[in-house]
Formats: structure tokens, C-alpha cells, sequence
């Protein structure tokens, strides 16, 4: 199950949109978690790691959505 977060400011940086979802999950789950999916359009490099997260592109993933979650 993944924490859907939503941000469209087009002079926020994709990490720090990233940071704050990642700070979001924490405060609702109290745990960290281990993957950000995000849109393929939005990706800047798979693979990456940004706030202590795995960014990972998918295509079935709408612009400006960050999926937060943990891996299996």
C-alpha cells in the first residue's frame, strides 16, 4: 500500500517535493519509508536516492503524484 501525496508547485524542486512527502509518511506511519514512485515525465534519474528513499519512475503514474511506500 503506498501514501499517496499530490504537489504541482512548478518552482519547487522534485527533491524537496519528495523530502516533504517523505516527512508526511513518517508523521502519519511512524516509520520510514523505503520507495518514492513517481511519474516517468517527472523522473530525473532511476534509481536515485532522496531523503533516504529509493526514487523509482513508473509509467502508470500521473504527473505531480509521489507514491510513498515501503518495498516487500
Amino acid at each position: 500500500m503506498y501514501f499517496v501525496w499530490y504537489d504541482d508547485n512548478p518552482k519547487k524542486p522534485i527533491t524537496a517535493k519528495i523530502d516533504e512527502a517523505v516527512l508526511r509518511y513518517k508523521q502519519k506511519f511512524g516509520k520510514s519509508p523505503s520507495i518514492c514512485k513517481l511519474s516517468e515525465k517527472m523522473q530525473t534519474q532511476s534509481g536515485e536516492q532522496v531523503a533516504g528513499v529509493k526514487v523509482q519512475a513508473a509509467k502508470n503514474i500521473p504527473q505531480n503524484y509521489f507514491w510513498i511506500g515501503n518495498e516487500a
